[in-house]
């Protein structure tokens, strides 16, 4: 069949639809000539103003009275015939009275109750009771403002409010038929709130952080503990200190320390406490030794408040993850400095990761490994090998040698190892030529690197200082992520029976590079979650090392979508 021509007038009015479809819309429309519905009874009246005001793509008592980002998605939930769908005979259906409950709790969800118009359905409802009919207008605003909202509440559960290509590479929102799901699956729905956790993640870690969600906001809505008193110094165990029952009494609300546990002197830090505040620093991402310093002190001092909204900001992310991740795949999480590895839903590996520090942070993007190089060679970055590099150059003409370094050519043939010319000296702060690690124990990449064909420049790799995996804090990289057990994590990668960990071992021991192209590539998502929620049911919380929860709350509070 022949396909019309860009310039066609089939093209034009397929672009023209288009143009009205939300970011996140079906891709299919339906849209309907309000002239076709003609006014006549009370149903025919409230049918004929739903259209008319779907047209419009604004309804002035909505919180956010422009909806034309979900225009397209309210007519195909209305169309062909644009009835009311929440009330019959006159009142709220059931399902709508449940639907409007679950809006009003959207905060349990990690969501903005009035983004969905929470605090003013008590009296939308209320005018139902009251004596006067209501009219076919009321009757038609109502429902089209439960459609709007519903919609709203409905994308935001299955993939987020906000669209995560600003944040993270290589993430799209998938397309999701929001108006079909509440027609299918709400509408006359037996257990409304049931029907809408279909549409979330059905991933365990999002049901984890769920569940978190709902215990600190718990313990922020019963008030935030009282302040901790902090001396001069740092307290010991053993120590005398002042504020042993006001930690215990924080402890025993986050769960470190059980509710029976007993607190023998009051004015002695020792245990049980000790003990419960090692969970407590291990949970927040510091040195679990039990000393009171700077870093424990911090911690402590956060409310509940703010770690619900970290929590909060971990489900948004979550959401941007696409509902198949497949059976394997690797995630390693910014500022947690950890790596996961999972299997079939499972996790199987994990370790300790280094990311990108000191202005040369690691981004947020997903992508998948394709093949592994063993004892690689490292082609500096430009900024690395300009500003770091090249002075040291200047300054000792061994330099290159004592690192076991190359100039190379952008073909990748060796210009020198030793001579520096002026010129190459230029062409090396020009960019034109580049300098290069030569394969070997000393290699800052160490002896695996993990490939994937990223946009970002960035990649997986060992590394030759390991000592600095002893850090509870790990930005020390130029942006790329050093994994603390390379061999484990190769032989995971390839699992094929030829490439056991001793074969894996003998080819980093080899005076060659070489690759290996996967057969079945592993995707890979780098992400960046300030609370994690193990599978124990222990939360943990790190720090915002790259100011991006920060970000992200600032968009979602501008996301008026």
């Amino acid at each position: 069949m022949r396909r019309p021509s860009p310039t066609s007038p089939v093209v034009a009015v397929v672009l023209a639809l288009l143009a009205t479809l939300p970011a996140y819309a079906h891709s299919g429309s339906t849209r309907t000539s309000c002239g076709a519905l003609r006014p006549g009874t009370q149903a025919d009246n409230a049918n004929a103003r739903v259209c008319q005001w779907i047209e419009a793509g604004e309804l002035s008592d909505l919180r956010w009275p422009n909806f034309t980002s979900y225009r397209e998605q309210a007519r195909q939930f209305y169309a062909p015939s644009f009835a009311l769908a929440w009330t019959s005979n006159g009142a709220p259906t059931a399902q709508a009275q449940a639907l409007i409950q679950e809006l009003q709790r959207a905060e349990e969800k990690g969501l903005e109750p009035e983004d969905y118009d929470a605090s003013r359905w008590a009296e939308r409802l209320a005018r139902f009771s009251s004596v006067a009919p209501v009219s076919s207008e009321e009757l038609a605003r109502f429902d089209l403002e439960l459609t709007v909202s519903a919609l709203r509440y409905i994308s935001h559960l299955h993939h987020g409010r906000v669209n995560p290509a600003e944040f993270q590479s290589g993430l799209r929102p998938a397309a999701f038929d929001a108006a079909g799901f509440l027609r299918r699956q709400v509408v006359r729905a037996a257990d409304v709130a049931a029907a809408l956790t279909q549409a979330e993640p059905a991933r365990p870690e999002y049901r984890r952080a769920l569940k978190a969600l709902h215990d600190y906001l718990l313990l922020a809505r019963g008030g935030e503990s009282d302040p901790i008193p902090r001396g001069d110094q740092d307290v010991w165990p053993d120590n005398t200190y002042a504020g042993v029952m006001q930690i215990a009494a924080k402890l025993r609300r986050t769960g470190d320390l059980p509710a029976d546990a007993k607190i023998a002197h009051p004015d002695v830090y020792e245990e049980p406490l000790v003990s419960a505040m090692k969970h407590f620093e291990g949970r927040n991402g510091i040195e679990p030794d039990g000393i009171l310093g700077p870093d424990t002190y911090h911690e402590l001092d956060i409310t509940f408040a703010q770690r619900a909204m970290q929590l909060k900001l971990a489900l948004e992310r979550l959401r941007w993850l696409p509902a198949e991740l497949g059976t394997r795949f690797i995630l390693v999480n910014i500022p947690e400095f950890g790596l996961r590895a999972y299997d079939n839903g499972s996790q199987t590996l994990a370790m300790k990761v280094i990311v990108g520090g000191n202005g040369n942070q690691t981004p947020e993007f997903a992508d998948r490994i394709d093949s592994l190089i063993f004892r690689p060679y490292w082609r500096l970055p430009l900024h690395v090998q300009k500003y770091e590099v090249l002075p040291d150059l200047r300054k000792d003409p061994q330099y290159l040698a004592k690192n076991r370094m190359e100039v190379v050519n952008g073909s990748g043939q060796v210009v020198t190892t030793a001579t520096l010319t002026p010129a190459v000296l230029q062409q090396l702060d020009s960019g034109k030529l580049a300098i290069r690690q030569q394969p070997g124990d000393g290699n800052a990449l160490g002896l695996i690197k993990f490939v994937f064909p990223s946009s970002e420049g960035i990649y997986l790799h060992g590394t030759s200082e390991k000592n600095l995996f002893s850090s509870y804090r790990r930005d020390f990289s130029h942006g790329c992520v050093r994994v603390e057990h390379p061999t484990a994590l190769a032989a995971w990668v390839l699992r094929n029976p030829r490439w056991t960990p001793a074969r894996v071992d003998d080819a980093m021991v080899g005076d060659q590079s070489f690759s290996v192209k996967l057969v079945n590539p592993v995707p890979v998502f780098i992400v960046y979650d300030t609370a994690v929620v193990e599978e124990n049911g222990d939360v943990h919380f790190f720090d915002d090392i790259y100011g991006q929860d920060a970000a992200l709350e600032k968009a979602l509070a501008d996301a008026h979508r």
